[in-house]
């Protein structure tokens, strides 16, 4: 029992580490032909909405992992994963770039 237990974790954890992988290359094949609505459907809402100048828009995505949090309650960097995409004034892709949380 403690075997199978064991298996199903580690199952689970290798599979969300793989599910939270996928948005680089993701995005990084879909810059210059994905819209707004279709990032929306598959990742909703975004976290953060910022108007750029230049009629773009810049929407960023944080994921934080399960790791330990401080008495601060803010993760640590390395638990937090952030996503800014940038989108032209037809709501299409045009950038995307990992940053710091």
């Amino acid at each position: 029992m403690k075997r199978l237990w064991l298996l199903l974790s580690a199952s689970t954890l290798v599979g969300g580490m793989l599910a939270c992988s996928d948005e680089g290359p993701y995005f990084k094949n879909k810059v210059n032909e994905v819209m707004m609505d279709h990032i929306a459907k598959r990742y909703g809402s975004p976290h953060k909405v910022e108007e750029l100048e230049g009629n773009q828009t810049r929407w960023t995505y944080f994921k934080r992992s399960s790791g330990t949090v401080g008495f601060s309650g803010i993760a640590r960097e390395e638990a937090c994963q952030a996503f800014a995409l940038t989108f032209d004034r037809h709501n299409i892709l045009r950038d995307w770039q990992q940053v710091k949380c």
